[in-house]
This record gives C-alpha cells, sequence and structure tokens, in this order.
C-alpha cells in the first residue's frame, strides 16, 4: 500500500534570518523567505498551484488575494488557517495533503510570526514554573 511518503516531498524552503526585524514588513519578510524556497526548488511562482499560510499574531494582509498578489501567485487558491503554536506545521500538513490527494502537483506552505510587531513580548517567567 502506497503512504503519504510515497507521494509528497519537500523539495525547497525558505528562511528569514531570526531577530527583531524592526526594520522589515510581513510583507518583506514572507516575500524573502517565499522566493529562497523559489530557488531552493528550482521553481517559478507560476508552478505553484495553491497556497497555504499560518500566521497566529501577526499582521498579514486582510484577506488572501493581496497576498497572492504579493506572491504573484494571482488567481491561486490561497487558504489561511491558526492553530495556535502548531500554525505553521498545520500549513505544511495541509500543503502535504494537497499533493498526497492528486489535486495538486505543487503547493507552498508558509508558516509566518512577526511578534514583536503584534504587541505580544512571550509568556511571562514568573508562570513558568
Amino acid at each position: 500500500m502506497e503512504s503519504i511518503k510515497d507521494r509528497v516531498a519537500i523539495v525547497g524552503m525558505g528562511c528569514t534570518k531570526f531577530g527583531e526585524n524592526w526594520d522589515k514588513s510581513s510583507d518583506d519578510m514572507i516575500i524573502e523567505a517565499v522566493y529562497e524556497a523559489y530557488e531552493d526548488a528550482g521553481i517559478e511562482p507560476v508552478d505553484i498551484q495553491a497556497v497555504w499560510v499560518g500566521s497566529y499574531w501577526s499582521n498579514l494582509p486582510a484577506p488572501s488575494q493581496p497576498l497572492a498578489t504579493l506572491l504573484k501567485l494571482d488567481y491561486r487558491p490561497v487558504t489561511r488557517l491558526e492553530n495556535m503554536c502548531a500554525t505553521a506545521s498545520d500549513a505544511l500538513r495541509n500543503a502535504a495533503y494537497g499533493v498526497a490527494s492528486g489535486v495538486y502537483d505543487i503547493a507552498l506552505a508558509i508558516g509566518f510570526e512577526k511578534l514583536k510587531d503584534s504587541g505580544y513580548s512571550g509568556l511571562p517567567t514568573d508562570d513558568i514554573a
């Protein structure tokens, strides 16, 4: 019996430099990581058939279409999701299932947070035992 590992592969990845990145917008950081992933995979935006993007706290553009336009993925389905600390993992899982199902050949998963701009500074240390 064929399993998901026989039908799905991660062919590229991109990541912004970790840090406070005060000088970069959410859009700048997403573009940087996604275009690094395109280059790593040896693909172009036109090759992407669907996108799953997960961001729990960050201030991303409101509707999905501006995000698609930002990434030069107009008229591709963009699905946003939230799943607390597992949001990026859930975006990857959903993209993998989209490919495994045979609906898509190439999908993009984006996990993104820019907490410094959200006002969320993390858990208080006195609450941690």
